[in-house]
């Protein structure tokens, strides 16, 4: 693996594969809870793709895939399929502010963040 690393309680790995994308993997838990979950992640003309699965010792579990497009002009665009599938829109504005949209089935949101 090219980078673990120990982190409250967890290991996280990771393994890039040039030219094609990458894997990651994080395990946490003590005594009490365990999670685990795994994601893979490739670009394809242009636009990021990625799945992910989760776990836990509770018994709850999801399964995620997004598409990530960067536009011109410091923006970029996505689609999040889960359970609830959700649109995001991301733009650097002037300052160092970053204004983020999501449109989903049953919400919407807009804000508008500064990087400390």
């Amino acid at each position: 693996m090219k980078k673990a690393k120990y982190n409250n309680g967890g290991l996280v790995a990771r393994k890039e594969f040039k030219g094609i994308g990458s894997i990651e993997g994080n395990v946490s838990g003590n005594a009490n809870y365990r999670a685990g979950s795994v994601s893979a992640s490739t670009n394809i003309g242009g636009t990021r793709v990625t799945a992910s699965r989760f776990k836990d010792s509770m018994g709850n579990s999801a399964n995620n895939y997004s598409l990530e497009k960067q536009l011109p002009g410091k923006s970029s665009i996505g689609l999040k399929v889960r359970k609830n599938p959700q649109l995001e829109y991301n733009k650097k504005i002037k300052g160092g502010f970053n204004l983020k949209v999501t449109a989903g089935k049953n919400s919407g949101a807009m804000s508008i963040s500064k990087p400390l």
